[in-house]
């Protein structure tokens, strides 16, 4: 019941924040700064780089903060080219920062802070610049719905007629019979969704169901990678969940690794294949 419930709060959480810039900035912002701290707490456990860890959870501060004023002040725009240019010149600095403090470590501080950026901070406020400045939240909306779909009937199929252990060593529970019903119903919820809302979510784009299928097909892939990603941090980590922030989920990161790997090459993807 109480992750049914927690479930259900964060499902309205994300559906809001993607229709309510009001709601998209902070919310944003905090999972960023907690999904941080819970991979830093994974890959740092004896906290020996905590100027990395707060040095992004300042810059992350800084982008949300910069993405808020836009939205006040068109006349100040920040765009996907000065988000790319923040995290460069942060991670510059870290490596610097690395080499003097870290001598003996300095490759795996620069390797966690790279990861930390690529993998986090920089598909979250990509996607949150997307959904506010490039009208994009219809998409970003549909991409949650068809991860949600992949996870639930993975799971489903999995539960029901799982047989062959997909990656045992990476995530024991997760088969390949599951995998596959995943794939099958994403990529029809959204071939279904193209052909009822495609000039909706995408302005002028047309309904090709090659395109909407394999659409459905990487948002499972990727969603799947993501999964897996996330489960061999915590498999060399040696714990159970990234945090227990959401009840009956665990942390940040367990609800949303096929997020993180799976939205904005998505987004891409789709603006470049419906528009053809």
């Amino acid at each position: 019941m109480v992750r049914t419930l927690s479930g259900a709060v964060y499902v309205s959480l994300m559906v809001v924040a993607t229709l309510c810039p009001v709601v998209m900035i902070p919310l944003m912002c905090l999972l960023t700064i907690i999904g941080l701290a819970e991979f830093y707490k994974m890959t740092d456990p004896q906290a020996e780089d905590t100027l990395s860890r707060n040095v992004l959870m300042a810059l992350t501060l800084l982008i949300y903060l910069m993405l808020l004023l836009t939205r006040i002040s068109p006349m100040l725009p920040i765009g996907s080219y000065q988000l790319f240019h923040f995290l460069l010149i942060t991670f510059l600095l870290l490596a610097m920062l690395a080499l003097v403090r870290h001598k003996s470590a300095a490759a795996q501080s620069v390797g966690l802070s790279l990861f930390a950026m690529l993998w986090i901070i920089m598909p979250l406020c990509l996607m949150t610049n997307s959904c506010l400045h490039d009208g994009m939240g219809d998409v970003v909306l549909l991409i949650f719905v068809l991860i949600w779909i992949n996870d639930t009937f993975a799971y489903l199929g999995g539960s029901l007629y799982g047989r062959h252990k997909m990656t045992e060593r990476i995530s024991p529970n997760k088969t390949w019979e599951g995998t596959v019903t995943g794939f099958v119903f994403t990529m029809g919820a959204s071939m279904l969704a193209g052909w009822l809302w495609a000039d909706q979510i995408i302005p002028g784009g047309t309904f090709h169901w090659y395109g909407w299928m394999l659409f459905g097909f990487f948002t499972s892939l990727l969603a799947t990678m993501g999964d897996l990603l996330e489960s061999l941090l915590k498999r060399q980590a040696g714990v159970k969940d990234s945090g227990n922030l959401i009840p009956g989920h665990g942390g940040v990161l367990d609800r949303m690794d096929s997020i993180l790997l799976t939205v904005y090459p998505l987004i891409s993807f789709l603006l470049v294949l419906l528009m053809l």
